[in-house]
């Protein structure tokens, strides 16, 4: 099995702040979660999309996988991502996260291949606060994942803290991205006015080189 090479996109949640499902939300006639995988799809051999309605993206070209929780809980996504990953590392991004930085990408990449010791991810830092996306996971860490599921912790956090993962803190990311606009959430009406159509396909198309 290869060491990286998956990106999974975690398609699920209500949308209940946003009024709509987002993951549905269209720039051009394209759908924004669409221009977000063809983005990774140029850097990862495998992208998969997980959601629980496997008939909502059956018109793309990605593998869809079902979530059949009853209660959106993102852990669920992971694991069921992590299950159907063809390599043993996949970076994990949510479907309402239009910043993506391929400079980023590349340095973990590229940290993972080189790593020769027992690791179960890179997990990203925003300041003190873990942030779950724009992290790489591994097949490893299922295991403890199934074990929160089965006790209903769905909390990310909890399970990350149970693995040996190693943490990339804010000066890092920046040193590739600028910024640490990669954790930028579209929850709210607001956001997508903050993020107009123009730019946010401007941020999912092209990538600053720092």
């Amino acid at each position: 099995m290869k060491k990286t090479g998956t990106a999974i996109i975690l398609c699920g949640g209500k949308s209940s702040r946003m009024g709509f499902d987002k993951s549905k939300y269209e720039i051009n006639g394209k759908l924004l979660i669409e221009i977000c995988a063809e983005k990774l799809g140029s850097v990862f051999e495998e992208v998969l999309l997980v959601t629980k309605d496997t008939d909502k993206f059956k018109k793309l070209r990605y593998k869809i996988i079902g979530d059949d929780a009853d209660d959106y809980a993102p852990v669920l996504g992971i694991y069921k991502g992590l299950l159907e990953a063809g390599s043993h590392f996949s970076f994990i991004i949510a479907c309402d996260m239009p910043v993506i930085s391929l400079n980023y990408i590349n340095y973990l990449t590229e940290k993972l291949e080189k790593s020769s010791f027992p690791q179960d991810g890179l997990i990203s830092m925003n300041g003190s606060f873990i942030e779950p996306f724009h992290s790489f996971y591994s097949k490893s860490m299922l295991e403890k994942i199934k074990y929160n599921i089965s006790i209903k912790d769905y909390k990310i956090s909890n399970f990350i803290k149970m693995c040996n993962v190693e943490f990339i803190n804010s000066e890092t990311i920046k040193k590739y991205t600028g910024n640490t606009d990669i954790f930028t959430n579209l929850n709210y009406p607001c956001d997508l006015e903050i993020f107009s159509d123009v730019f946010i396909k401007e941020l999912c198309q092209n990538d600053k080189k720092y």
